[in-house]
Order: structure tokens, then C-alpha cells, then sequence
């Protein structure tokens, strides 16, 4: 382990070593055994982790609570001018991103249909030269599976 790393892992974690990676704990102990400057590193998280211990966060009044919720926006309050505007936006886009996306499922489909017909052998049929409209399934006409 490199004295950067060491530093870089005690700014993360600490000076305790118990609460570092269980993975760096070895060569961590063994860079303090070996390396003066990784326990003037560790000494100074120590020093910031008891700054940090004897700080103390007081709990919000119940004043500071009633003024937040006062000034919150009520559940379902209507949006003003700007969030009507980015609605109305992302709406259109929605509409136009579906519309896109049908376009493209219409546009491959012929695209594939066309590719059906380039590489069919000649003198089958495709499906392409038929009327579907007049097609029935029940016509007698079966597969010729002998050449596969």
C-alpha cells in the first residue's frame, strides 16, 4: 500500500482501521508499522473524527417545522404558468416521440417485405404478388417442404 492510498483511505474512513475495507486492513497495519508519515496521516483523522464526534446537530423547533410545511405546496396544487408550460412539453414530446417510433415499425416492415422479395428463389411466390384479401386458409394449398 503507497502513503497515498493510505491517506486516501483514512479521508473516506477514518482512523479507525476497524471501519476500513476489510480488504486494506492488512496492508494498512502493516504501512503504520513501517511508515512514519501513514501514523501522522492516521493522527490527523483522528484529530478531524473527534471534531466530528463533539459536533451536535440540534433538532429542528416545532416553529421551523410549522414554517417549512406552511410554505410547502399543498398535494395536488395546481402548477403555475412554467410547470403548465413543461407539461404541455412533454406531452407534444411523448405524442411525437409515439408517432415516431410507429414510422419506424411501418418503415421496417417494408423495408423487410422488400428484402423478402429481393432474396426469394424465382418462381415462388412470396406473398407480395398475392391479394390477402382473397386468400383462404383452408384451399388445399400445403407446403412443399421436399427440397429443404
Amino acid at each position: 500500500m503507497t502513503p497515498e492510498r493510505f491517506e486516501e483511505l483514512a479521508d473516506a474512513w477514518g482512523a479507525e482501521l476497524r471501519r476500513w475495507p476489510d480488504a486494506e486492513r492488512a496492508d494498512a497495519q502493516a504501512l503504520l508499522e513501517r511508515d512514519a508519515s501513514a501514523r501522522t496521516i492516521l493522527a490527523r483523522a483522528a484529530e478531524l473524527d473527534a471534531l466530528l464526534d463533539a459536533s451536535a446537530v440540534a433538532s429542528p423547533s416545532a416553529a421551523l417545522i410549522q414554517a417549512a410545511l406552511a410554505g410547502a405546496p399543498a398535494h395536488g396544487a395546481k402548477r403555475g404558468r412554467v410547470g403548465r408550460w413543461l407539461g404541455e412539453w412533454w406531452g407534444a414530446g411523448a405524442w411525437a416521440a409515439g408517432v415516431g417510433l410507429v414510422g419506424t415499425a411501418a418503415a421496417g416492415a417494408l423495408v423487410f417485405g422488400l428484402a423478402l422479395s429481393a432474396i426469394a428463389p424465382p418462381g415462388r411466390p412470396t406473398g407480395m404478388d398475392r391479394d390477402w384479401a382473397a386468400t383462404t386458409f383452408d384451399a388445399g394449398n400445403t407446403a412443399d417442404w421436399s427440397d429443404e
